[in-house]
């Protein structure tokens, strides 16, 4: 199921993320634009700063203070 109400949330990368386009570095920032729950646990579409978006579990994130609007 997916879950939008972190829609727009910012956050960094909490350690160093291994992905297909490459590897988000540690304190890398982004913004959550979807959540899915499943039974390996809770994952988070980000669409980081730097032009990529992946999919990642929410241990591998930090939510942070700033929230933005989402267009």
């Amino acid at each position: 199921m997916i879950d939008v109400s972190l829609r727009g949330v910012r956050c960094r990368a909490a350690q160093e993320i291994l992905d297909l386009d490459g590897t988000i570095g540690v304190a890398t920032e982004g913004t959550i634009v979807y959540e899915l729950e499943g039974e390996g646990g809770q994952l988070l579409h980000v669409q980081w700063d730097n032009g990529t978006s992946s999919l990642v579990s929410s241990e591998e994130i930090e939510i942070t203070d700033r929230a933005v609007i989402w267009q």
